[in-house]
């Protein structure tokens, strides 16, 4: 073969590995060669999850329930679930829970103006059992969406994983709810179920 054909065969074959080595680079599959723990999968994931950051606005796309609302990030959207309250459920196994309808609703009400602030906090992790983010989410006036649900009596405080940066707050509101039967917690709400 003449030289100058193995040469291009090669320069071609040096800007395909280059090109290869980028790609692979850029997807984060390119392991330490120090690396030598063979007790995990040797596989990584492209599918990694992303980092989100704190405090930035995002569009609400709609709302599921009391607790769980579809947010949008670039070009996809993802289910954020609100730390620190639970709601009734509307797509319960069982049917619909009792004030189901009445929590999403006041959710949809409450964060009407389609757009939120979401922060997250390490002490719950990034997402839940069901690969929902897990955030406080605000209004860009400051409103807690959480906290207003359970002061206005449309859901209850609940602990996913841990104890949370706003879980004393939200407690205190629950006391107060409970207090003024609201929602929830009025003698008439669910009285025949």
């Amino acid at each position: 073969m003449n030289k100058s054909i193995l040469k291009g065969i090669l320069f071609v074959s040096l800007i395909f590995n280059g090109v290869f080595l980028y790609i692979i680079a850029e997807r984060g599959d390119i392991r330490d060669p120090q690396d030598t723990d063979t007790s995990s999968d040797t596989t990584i994931s492209t599918n990694l999850p992303e980092v989100y950051e704190s405090g930035k606005s995002y569009p609400l796309m709609r709302i599921v329930d009391g607790d769980t609302m579809v947010v949008g990030f670039d070009n996809k959207t993802q289910y954020v679930r609100l730390i620190g309250i639970n709601s009734p459920e509307p797509n319960d196994p069982g049917g619909p829970q009792c004030y189901a309808e009445e929590s999403t609703k006041h959710l949809q009400e409450i964060a009407k103006t389609g757009v939120v602030v979401l922060q997250f906090d390490e002490s719950q992790g990034m997402h839940d059992s069901y690969g929902r983010l897990l955030a406080y989410v605000e209004l860009p006036d400051g409103t807690d969406l959480a906290k207003k649900m359970i002061e206005d009596g449309y859901a209850h405080e609940y602990t996913y994983k841990a104890k949370y940066a706003r879980q004393e707050d939200y407690n205190l509101a629950q006391d107060e709810a409970m207090k003024e039967e609201r929602g929830l917690w009025s003698p008439d709400t669910c009285a025949n179920n």
